[in-house]
């Protein structure tokens, strides 16, 4: 019983992501025309290829939504041979700044947005990744298992391992956004 119980709290943590927003508004960009997204169940070759339609479409519905202050989440998971994911997961309106879902043993990666505010500094601190999702990746997730970021600027980066390695993955506002990188 104290090992579930043990369990249960690391993927609580685990699932716990957060930007460092303030309670800044959200700066509403005209949204880049090209961006399309297969949604949430379609399958993908790679990793990488997954998280970035899973935060193209995380973004879309925030946008969609009249809701795009508030992060966005989720996790990647083997599906046959290939990858994919599911719901994606919105924070609630009173701490848009964070947003929970679960970890499973099955997920192989997770992915969340750091939304862009009308706060210049917010902005540039959130190009970077936060101490608590740094420390997430390192240490607390026992398999390191990849955190992919939509930063404000619209770059999506990856980092991996117990140093948290950066990996630039994809950029938003390219007209055809292409993998930086090779997949996972």
């Amino acid at each position: 019983m104290r090992t579930r119980s043990l369990l249960l709290s690391l993927i609580a943590m685990l699932a716990l992501g957060c930007s460092h927003l303030s309670n800044s508004r959200v700066a509403q960009d005209a949204v880049p025309p090209s961006l399309k997204a297969h949604g949430p169940g379609a399958i993908f070759s790679s990793v990488d290829e997954a998280a970035v339609d899973a935060l193209t479409y995380a973004y879309l519905q925030g946008h969609a939504e009249n809701s795009a202050e508030r992060m966005r989440g989720g996790t990647i998971h083997r599906a046959g041979a290939g990858y994919s994911y599911g719901d994606i997961h919105v924070a609630n309106a009173g701490s848009a700044h964070r947003v929970s879902y679960a970890l499973a043993p099955a997920d192989v990666a997770r992915f969340q947005i750091y939304p862009k505010v009308h706060d210049h500094d917010v902005n540039r601190e959130n190009e970077n990744i936060s101490r608590d999702d740094r420390r997430t990746v390192a240490f607390t997730d026992p398999l390191h298992r990849t955190l992919y970021i939509l930063h404000p600027s619209l770059e999506i980066r990856a980092y991996r391992g117990e140093d948290s390695t950066r990996f630039d993955v994809a950029n938003l506002n390219a007209v055809e956004p292409t993998l930086a990188i090779a997949g996972n």
